[in-house]
């Protein structure tokens, strides 16, 4: 069930530090930047923060990033002029979009993964929680997995003027022109709710709800027409956007202030000014919002502002000339680019991020992951039941049509890959032959998430038929993402077992250097040292020299 609310419709100088890490505000001087880099053009759209280093888009084609101490990192250049959006997901890998429709993954090296055709994107490309990615064009959403590979595609009825954002449920919601609030699972399930009139934005709250912002209030609504509808909370005011944390919702108005609200006390906790003058900020598109465990921050064009969760302001910065909306790092540095192509930063407080929140983390999974032992579908697994089954499915993943059978076409490939290993609890449920143990493990790697790496690392280590191990560490490196090393866990305990099995020993290595490209630094270091295992001596001549070939590439 998901609830909606709705709101209808300075100078800088650092002085003294505080106990607390945050520098005081003061009236009057002026920011001294503590460093500045020339990156060779004009910053384009909001730069991406996140785990000690930052990605910007910028004019010419070009994403460049910088570590928080101005540090040149890497720079891609996409041969093309890029739409001023980039995303990052929990790997570090940004998603970035050619004007001409081109949407290209580059991970946290500069290192450009796949590109694939959707057509211009007209907003930041959004994160699912296992690596999926939502894209959104003028008339359509796309779901792909962090690899590239199209899960699923959805028409819009109407322009989106608020979102996508991720939803509790790890799907995606929006708002439309329509008057409607569109609402879509992570499998493609879709639901839509008239609310009444186009809202202004709206803003994800945590465990499923939104907010809808409109002149005047805000209001609570369920998708699920059963339950009723949430009393008006009155604003004195015009919203345009906002944030959210718990059950309060932070909100800058037309006016430049900011307001916070409890959506359980339904009440306002406190109303201050920022460095936004009145009606200077018309869109969402005006400015950005943040709300982490060191407070709430309001930027646009002209600067910044820092408050307390309790409505304190803490500091106001005033920019001039910039071009594009500045960005807070996790160090306490605020990154803004100029018009005279020079990004800047300027010490706003000292506190940190703690890691594990600058990184956006997501606890939470989809269930398509983990080994589920007597794990049983309805199907039988008679070998031309299971051979016809597997046919129409390829077909399906190559025209990106797994949407909402995503769950139970994962489990049912996992039961026929496992079906060696898994005890049987009918008759009628067999032991499937080796060649379509191997299919199901590959089609796998064509659509499954990251969450599907614990199992196939499994299936890489429990199967005993070399052509099921090639299948699992193929679509291991197929999937691409494995943040915590898992696989490259189960590829170390098995390299002396399978030491005579020069095509296990290949797949090993093609699966490592493709985990290693995908996901750069620091994972890259621990598959860069198996690699080296895998050049000894001792290993087939054939599998030394396709190793050296993989280090020399993630090492360009």
């Amino acid at each position: 069930m998901v609830m909606c609310l709705v709101l209808s419709a300075g100078a800088f100088r650092i002085g003294a530090e505080t106990a607390s890490g945050v520098f005081p505000r003061e009236s009057g001087g002026a920011a001294a930047p503590i460093w500045r880099q020339a990156p060779g053009g004009k910053l384009l759209g909001v730069p991406s923060v996140q785990a000690g280093t930052v990605v910007a888009v910028m004019d010419g084609g070009h994403l460049k990033a910088y570590s928080l101490d101005g540090k040149p990192l890497w720079d891609y250049y996409a041969k093309s002029k890029l739409i001023p959006y980039v995303s990052r997901n929990r790997d570090g890998t940004s998603f970035i979009c050619r004007t001409d429709g081109f949407l290209i993954a580059v991970n946290n090296g500069g290192r450009e993964l796949w590109r694939l055709k959707t057509g211009p994107i007209t907003a930041p490309v959004v994160n699912g929680w296992d690596g999926r990615i939502f894209v959104t064009t003028e008339e359509k959403i796309y779901c792909y997995t962090a690899s590239g590979y199209l899960l699923w595609t959805r028409e819009l009825a109407g322009d989106v003027v608020s979102g996508p954002f991720l939803g509790g449920g790890g799907g995606i919601v929006a708002a439309l022109k329509n008057g409607e609030l569109l609402e879509l699972g992570p499998f493609g399930a879709a639901q839509s709710r008239p609310i009444g009139e186009t809202p202004q934005a709206i803003i994800p709250i945590d465990g499923g709800t939104l907010a809808l912002l409109k002149r005047g209030g805000v209001r609570l609504f369920y998708s699920d027409s059963s339950s009723p509808d949430q009393p008006f909370i009155s604003i004195r005011g015009s919203p345009i956007g906002g944030v959210s944390r718990g059950d309060s919702v932070a909100m800058l108005l037309s006016n430049g202030s900011v307001t916070q609200i409890s959506l359980s006390e339904k009440k306002v906790k406190w109303s201050e000014s920022s460095h936004i003058k009145n009606n200077e900020v018309k869109t969402i598109d005006d400015y950005s919002m943040i709300w982490d465990e060191r407070g709430i921050y309001v930027f646009s064009h002209r600067g910044a502002t820092g408050f307390s969760i309790e409505g304190k302001r803490l500091w106001t910065i005033t920019l001039k000339g910039t071009s594009a909306i500045p960005a807070l790092g996790d160090n306490g540095t605020l990154l803004s680019g100029g018009q005279d192509w020079i990004l800047y930063a300027y010490k706003v407080e000292n506190r940190t991020l703690p890691q594990s929140s600058s990184a956006a983390v997501p606890a939470e999974k989809y269930g398509l992951g983990g080994i589920l032992p007597g794990m049983e579908t309805f199907y039988s697994l008679v070998e031309y039941m299971v051979n016809e089954e597997l046919t129409k499915l390829g077909v399906m993943i190559r025209d990106g049509q797994i949407g909402e059978n995503e769950p139970f076409y994962t489990m049912y490939l996992r039961e026929i890959a496992f079906s060696s290993i898994t005890p049987r609890t009918s008759t009628n449920r067999l032991r499937v032959n080796f060649r379509l143990r191997a299919e199901a493990a590959r089609l796998l790697g064509y659509f499954a998430s990251r969450e599907a790496i614990p199992f196939l690392a499994e299936l890489f280590l429990k199967d005993d038929d070399p052509l099921v191990r090639i299948a699992a560490a193929e679509s291991i490196g197929r999937i691409g993402t494995d943040p915590e090393g898992i696989a490259l866990k189960a590829f170390a305990r098995t390299i002396n077992a399978v030491r005579r099995e020069e095509r296990v020993l290949s797949a090993i290595v093609s699966a490592t250097g493709s985990l290693c490209r995908f996901s750069g630094p620091p994972l890259s270091e621990t598959g860069i040292k198996l690699l080296q295992d895998m050049e000894q001596d001792s290993m087939p001549y054939r599998v030394r020299d396709q190793a050296r070939e993989e280090i020399a590439k993630i090492l360009l």
